[in-house]
């Protein structure tokens, strides 16, 4: 990423009211992008306008949140979860580069007038780089495994300190969304190896991580599990599956179990939401990229969705059957083989 753009940027939000946020039930590398770039800002404009916007926190993140507190107590996760937009002259947006994931109305139908920000890792089909129409700019980085690295690289590129606090933070950003370094390249253990020092404890920092999983996330997994039929292409097996909850844990969960690719859907209120999962070896062996086939489908069906190679997620209006007849043809396009359906049909 060249330097103007960044430099872009800054002049860009020189004296403007700024509002930071990310996409809905957010994750941990949404929650400390937000406060590593509210940290970063601060020090760079002194005393700007900033104000962070949640509008759902997702569990596990809540619990890292309640952890880090207990180790930190001074430190304080200030944000609202009720905003109006057209307050701010800006909105930055990080960790998605699809406005449909945020909820940026004041009570109406129209999204708020403002210009909006992007700041992500995700692929994106467009170069929003160059993009001026809605008022749409960003930063896509497909390199970095997290979002919160790209934050990271504003603070070497001005020469900003970390104090201990969002050290770990962007450590703990970067192990979860890498996957603890699975989807991770060399780059990704470099950026954590230069953060660790004598003060920072990674064994401490996934303590914070470890994921607590409650009696109805078991029930799901399991049922999940029970409930999924085979598609197999030679050596490869993808399993489908439906649930009404934890969709993405229940797609990781069954690569665990031994599926190369996974899949599993939801209907609620006349929307489907998918969620995928894949081997790292088989999207690398087959150039399989999730991510660029879920904002294919939500092209066509005029909805929402993206991801990496490896892990995506899709929700739109249609008929189930015809959106994952659609999901495996392109699947089967990337692995360029005919793939055997072993169970009858999707429902």
């Amino acid at each position: 990423m060249s330097i103007s753009k960044y430099e872009d940027f800054l002049s860009f939000l020189e004296g403007k009211k700024i509002l930071l946020t990310t996409h809905d039930l957010v994750d941990i590398d949404g929650l400390v992008s937000c406060y590593a770039l509210y940290q970063f800002l601060e020090t760079y404009f002194k005393n700007p306008v900033l104000s962070i916007y949640f509008s759902n926190v997702s569990k596990d993140t809540k619990n890292f949140m309640k952890r880090f507190t207990h180790k930190f107590p001074s430190f304080n996760f200030n944000y609202s979860n009720n905003v109006k937009f057209s307050d701010f002259e800006v909105c930055i947006i990080v960790d998605t580069s699809n406005i449909n994931q945020i909820r940026t109305k004041d009570g109406n139908d129209n999204p708020v007038e403002i210009p909006y920000f992007f700041i992500d890792h995700h692929h994106y089909p467009e170069d929003l780089t160059e993009r001026k129409d809605n008022n749409l700019v960003s930063i896509i980085n497909e390199q970095r495994s997290s979002t919160a690295e790209i934050i990271l690289d504003l603070f070497k590129l001005y020469n900003q300190e970390l104090t201990l606090h969002y050290k770990i933070l962007i450590i703990a950003a970067i192990l979860t969304d890498s996957g603890f370094f699975k989807y991770g390249s060399n780059e990704t253990i470099k950026n954590v190896s230069k953060l660790l020092d004598d003060d920072v404890d990674i064994q401490e920092i996934q303590r914070m991580l470890e994921k607590d999983m409650d009696i109805s996330e078991r029930i799901a997994k399991i049922k999940g599990s029970q409930r999924v039929r085979i598609v197999r292409d030679g050596d490869f097996l993808i399993g489908i599956s439906n649930a009404s909850s934890f969709g993405a844990k229940i797609a990781s969960t069954l690569l665990i179990v031994g599926f190369d690719i996974s899949i599993v859907y939801s209907i609620q209120k006349k929307e489907i939401t998918i969620n995928a999962r894949a081997r790292k070896s088989v999207c690398e062996s087959n150039r399989l990229h999730l991510g660029k086939i879920m904002e294919e489908l939500s092209k066509e069906f005029n909805g929402s969705g993206g991801g990496h190679d490896g892990a995506a997620s899709l929700t739109v209006k249609t008929k189930v059957d015809i959106l994952l007849e659609k999901l495996i043809l392109k699947i089967k396009q990337a692995l360029k083989s005919k793939l055997l359906l072993i169970n009858e049909k999707y429902k």
